[in-house]
């Protein structure tokens, strides 16, 4: 198991879309939650982003600037930024569907905010600026 929240179907079919190695992304995915989980000196995603929802495996957020912000962050080349952030945004649409909210999140993202899931290692609700 990774140390990520995506499921094997979401890796897998952008590892195709974006003709990469699933190893190689399956690591960058681990890397960017390790940046994002809480603590000092990680991204402070939880006071920057709009909370959407949760569930069991994860937290969905969603904002401007997100991958950009990311990206420099980490120093991610660009093509291997661009297959994370469709991870995180097939896996939003894909929990947006099973909710039946898949219109307001396709509205958000036609707007232009873009997509952050991050793993749910919380108990109980989220408490925002100190442990999501």
């Amino acid at each position: 198991m990774s140390d990520h929240p995506f499921p094997h179907d979401v890796v897998e079919a952008v590892t195709d879309e974006h003709e990469t190695d699933r190893a190689r992304l399956e690591a960058l995915l681990e890397r960017i939650q390790e940046a994002l989980e809480r603590g000092d000196e990680n991204y402070e995603y939880s006071s920057q982003h709009t909370f959407a929802w949760n569930d069991a495996d994860a937290f969905y957020l969603y904002g401007d600037g997100i991958w950009e912000t990311l990206a420099d962050e980490l120093s991610l080349e660009r093509q291997a930024a661009a297959a994370a952030r469709a991870v995180h945004r097939r896996d939003m649409l894909e929990s947006a569907r099973r909710r039946g909210d898949v219109d307001t999140v396709t509205e958000q993202f036609d707007d232009g905010a873009e997509a952050l899931v991050v793993a749910n290692t919380a108990d109980g609700a989220p408490l925002f600026g100190q442990d999501v």
